[in-house]
């Protein structure tokens, strides 16, 4: 029984509680703080329909693109109460063939 209330605390009202509104100036100046921005985005369409380089201008030029396909931008959220390397969040943008946001997907890694 233990076990199962460690793991809803952790696995779903941690990341609530510690999920905040997107900022582009904290985004941009304190990677730490984005994989608490990363479901606001998501879930709230935030991007949708934005070209390519509003993207970069709201998240920085802090990306790889076509990293999990062609058309992609994907910005990198570690999450320093993590302590390992391999836990972060990449949130990728898929881009259309107008280079406008298709849709958005957080990925925890």
């Amino acid at each position: 029984m233990t076990t199962l209330m460690i793991g809803i605390c952790y696995g779903i009202i941690d990341p609530v509680l510690r999920s905040k509104e997107f900022n582009s100036k904290d985004w941009i100046e304190n990677v730490d703080s984005r994989y608490r921005m990363v479901n606001d985005l998501e879930k709230n369409k935030k991007l949708n329909g934005k070209t390519k380089n509003e993207i970069i201008e709201l998240l920085g030029n802090e990306y790889t693109t076509d990293y999990w396909t062609k058309n992609t931008i994907c910005y990198v959220a570690p999450d320093p109460d993590n302590y390992a390397m391999l836990d972060h969040y990449e949130f990728v943008i898929f881009l259309n063939g107008k280079n406008k946001v298709e849709r958005v997907q957080n990925i925890n890694r």
